[in-house]
């Protein structure tokens, strides 16, 4: 596996200790993925960002050379699912190597 390169802007974690930290929320037993185009995933979503932070929200992202990683917010570029997590980030700029 190759490791995201480390950028300024962007902070950098691997998967267990953003696991650890943020505390993803299951959308079925041991499936923390929710669809992009699925529409009762996007009603849902669309219900938890009224109620909730944008701070919540992550996007599994198919990088530029093939690799997944989890980026901070909703993203549209290379998407294939978002995430949602208990506890909001700090800053809005999160990489996240993903094991997933």
């Amino acid at each position: 596996m190759k490791y995201i390169i480390n950028k300024e802007d962007y902070q950098l974690l691997d998967y267990h200790e953003w696991e650890r930290k943020y505390k993803p929320i299951e959308k079925s037993e041991g499936n923390i993925l929710f669809d992009t185009h699925d529409e009762k995933d996007i009603a849902f979503l669309k219900k938890f960002l009224k109620e909730n932070s944008v701070l919540n929200t992550w996007t599994l992202v198919d990088g530029d050379d093939g690799d997944l990683f989890i980026d901070s917010g909703i993203r549209w570029v290379n998407r294939l699912n978002y995430i949602i997590t208990e506890i909001p980030r700090e800053s809005e700029d999160i990489l996240v190597q993903s094991e997933y």
